[in-house]
């Protein structure tokens, strides 16, 4: 039986590979952007913030699922800038500079939404309630942490993934190039 734990340094591996899994399958056939893709959008919380994650671990203990949390983007936008950005554009200078323009919808909104996130759990855990249960985990951490609020961005084709954070609580802030910038208010 899975279970949700906090996340750990060692689940560093486990946790790309579920990001390259879930982000479709030009990272799943093709191992150099897939490891592009779990750079930009999972490497950083691992190191940076494994107190604020949490995974769904099989019963080996391996992550299936993960749930990734920044609690401030101010921290993240400097952080992810000066040391994660330039590796990625060593990799990819295209992806690099993706990769910059990353934290700018967290600027707009981050002065009530301060933390953002990033959930994907592999296709043989996903409906049996663990994105709920991860999200959940995440909003009682936060609460603790009195973070007021929390953002994410959702691909605007991904209609099950919009209506889930939706049933959550989430609002639509903004849309732009088929991207949906959504936030919850944690207070």
């Amino acid at each position: 039986m899975a279970t949700i734990r906090p996340m750990r340094q060692s689940d560093l591996k486990d946790v790309e590979y579920v990001c390259r899994m879930t982000a479709g399958p030009g990272c799943q056939k093709d191992p150099v952007l897939g490891y592009r893709i779990a750079r930009m959008f999972s490497t950083y919380y691992v190191r940076e913030c494994r107190d604020t994650c949490f995974v769904v671990a099989d019963e080996s203990d391996k992550a299936v699922g993960y749930i990734l949390c920044e609690p401030d983007y101010k921290r993240y936008k400097k952080i992810f800038r000066k040391t994660d950005v330039p590796e990625i554009r060593k990799l990819h200078k295209k992806s690099g500079n993706q990769a910059w323009l990353f934290p700018i919808p967290y600027c707009f909104f981050g002065h009530k939404y301060p933390a953002h996130l990033h959930i994907d759990i592999l296709d043989e855990y996903q409906n049996q309630g663990w994105g709920s249960k991860l999200m959940e985990a995440l909003f009682q951490e936060l609460k603790k942490r009195n973070v007021k609020g929390i953002m994410l961005q959702a691909n605007l084709s991904n209609e099950g993934a919009v209506r889930f954070y939706k049933r959550l609580g989430f609002k639509m802030l903004s849309t732009l190039l088929h991207t949906a910038t959504m936030g919850k208010s944690l207070e």
